[in-house]
This record gives structure tokens, sequence and C-alpha cells, in this order.
């Protein structure tokens, strides 16, 4: 299947699975406000999803700028996909047990995302807590955690929906895009999430090896948000200030991060013929872009369990095989 079927076919699933579910005005709580381009194509993705909705947003907010509002009970909450549900980026979880305690009377819509944990007595612990809730929804996004969370997380709703990215505005991804070169990428993830024993003997040699930009060095964007932050962190138990100082850094956050590293990710990735990877959102940007891909897994193997429910039929998509990679 080429990619344009294909990502058509995946829009297709989202609309099916969660425009039900989205009937009236909505939030978003957990909007990225960091370095990571993937989770701000996932972002970009709601963002143009959200547009396809009959509802108002009420207000996009992130976890240092949310001030927990009082919501009436048929605005529905939604937070940001990813690969952030369980322990290994504990802070994202912690967060989103705090929005399920303090909303019992809303409907609770968490995007896809991808699940891990190392720790058995905190899948008990979170468990517990989300099936207190009667109105919570968990999109996961590829097969092993919708079979985790089917197991694991009994009193919730759990629906399988591919990654929000694919969401993203064709027009976004036309505005940037550029022809191919003969140039050739190995994205190597440099967080806890890699693979340390991954090996591709003389991959200097034949591909360029990078990172996110964004996380090579830092952006320029995301340094004059930090002060904005700061502020509205600063200022949170403050009445009279807080609704400012977080509005003001919602709003600069959302021209900063969402539209310059969307446009940042996609100007990035555009130029190259191949790319081998090991970040999940450098094969779905590929996709997008109807490129070549091959993937290496990542710690929590959620590269191969997203191709494997996804994309096994999609064109010059597959797994890197190699005789040296452990």
């Amino acid at each position: 299947m080429d990619s344009q079927t294909k990502i058509a076919e995946l829009r297709s699933v989202i609309s099916n699975q969660l425009t039900p579910l989205i009937t009236g005005d909505y939030v978003l709580m957990d909007a990225p406000n960091y370095r990571n381009i993937g989770d701000v194509l996932i972002w970009e993705g709601i963002h143009d999803f959200c547009k396809t909705l009959p509802g108002r947003n009420l207000g996009t907010s992130n976890i240092t700028t949310s001030l927990f509002p009082e919501l009436s009970p048929d605005v529905t909450i939604l937070l940001t996909g990813g690969g952030n549900f369980g322990d290994l980026w504990r802070l994202f979880q912690e967060f989103r047990l705090k929005v399920i305690k303090r909303y019992p009377r809303n409907r609770i819509v968490m995007m896809p995302q991808s699940v891990w944990y190392e720790n058995p007595e905190l899948i008990k612990e979170d468990s517990q807590i989300f099936a207190q809730h009667p109105d919570l929804y968990l999109c996961a996004r590829d097969r092993y955690s919708y079979e985790f969370l089917t197991e694991h997380f009994k009193g919730c709703n759990i629906l399988s929906v591919p990654d929000m990215a694919f969401f993203i505005h064709p027009d976004t991804l036309t505005k940037y895009r550029r022809d191919n070169t003969s140039r050739k990428l190995y994205l190597r993830r440099l967080d806890k999430e890699l693979v340390a024993d991954t090996v591709i003997p003389d991959i200097g040699k034949r591909y360029e090896i990078r990172d996110w930009p964004s996380i090579e060095k830092q952006d320029k964007g995301l340094a004059l948000l930090q002060p904005f932050l700061s502020m509205a962190y600063r200022t949170r138990h403050i009445r009279l200030l807080r609704r400012l100082t977080a509005y003001m850094a919602d709003t600069v956050t959302d021209r900063l991060v969402r539209k310059r590293l969307v446009k940042k990710g996609i100007k990035f990735l555009s130029p190259y013929s191949e790319i081998i990877t090991t970040r999940l959102h450098a094969l779905i940007l590929g996709v997008l872009l109807g490129k070549p891909v091959k993937i290496i897994d990542n710690k929590t193997g959620k590269l191969n369990s997203f191709l494997d429910t996804w994309l096994t039929d999609t064109d010059n998509i597959s797994k890197y095989e190699n005789s040296q990679q452990k």
C-alpha cells in the first residue's frame, strides 16, 4: 500500500474512534512545551483533528501552566498522547493522575499512548486510580499497549488508535517539503530510550548521524519561552496574576513550540532520500513525507510494536536487519 493510501486509512480510524467521544467543548491540559519534536508533531495532529469537531477549544495548557480550572461537566478533557504512559517518564504520568483525581465529573480522553512499566507496584497504584473515574477513555497506539491496558486497567474504556501525528494537515507538510537529495539519515536518539548496544558498522560513511535538531542544540524559540514559563510557575498561587501569566506562557508556547518545532522537524527530514531511525516520529513523519524508512527499536519496543500494528502493509517501511545488531 502506498503511503498516501495508508495515511488516509489511519486518519479514518482516528476519526471513527475519537469523534463520537468529543461532542461538545473541550480543553487540552498537557500540551508538550519542550524540545522533543515527535511529541510536538502529536500536538499538531491533535490541533488539526480538533478543527473537525463541533465544539470549541476552551483552553490549551501544559503541566507548568495548568491551573486546574473549574469546568462544566459537559466539557471533555483531552490528554496528549505519546510514549510517556507508565514509569519511564514519570513526571507526565503523575500529572495525568492529578487530572483524573480532580475531574471525576468530566469525560477524559487520553490520546494514543505507548505504555511502559518497569515497576509492577506502580501498575497497581495507577490502575486503581484510573478505575475510579467513571468516564475515562485510554487510547493505545500499538497492539502491545492495547493488550497491556486491557489486562491491567480493567475499569477504563480502552481503544486502539494510531498516533495523532497522522492527522497533521497535508498543507503543513506540503508547505515545508523539499525535494529529495542524495543524503541519507540515521536518526539515533540521544536519551534514555536508546538501546545502547545497537550497532551499525561504518554507518557514518553512508548516512548522516543525527538526532532531532532541537535535541542536539537548544532551540532559540524554547529559550525565549523559558522566562514566560518561569513567570507562570512563580505566580501560580497569586490569584490576581496567575491567569494572566499562564495565558501569556500558553500563547507563547503555541507560537514558539508548536508552530516552530513542527516546521523545524519537517524541514529537517524532508531533504533525505532514505531514513533509518530509532525514534518513532521520524518513522511517522517519514511516512507522511512518502520516504523509505527502516526502524531500529528503542528500549520500550514501541517502534516495532507500532509498525507491526499499523504499517506492515505500507510500501518502503521495514525493520532494519543487521547481523551485528543485538
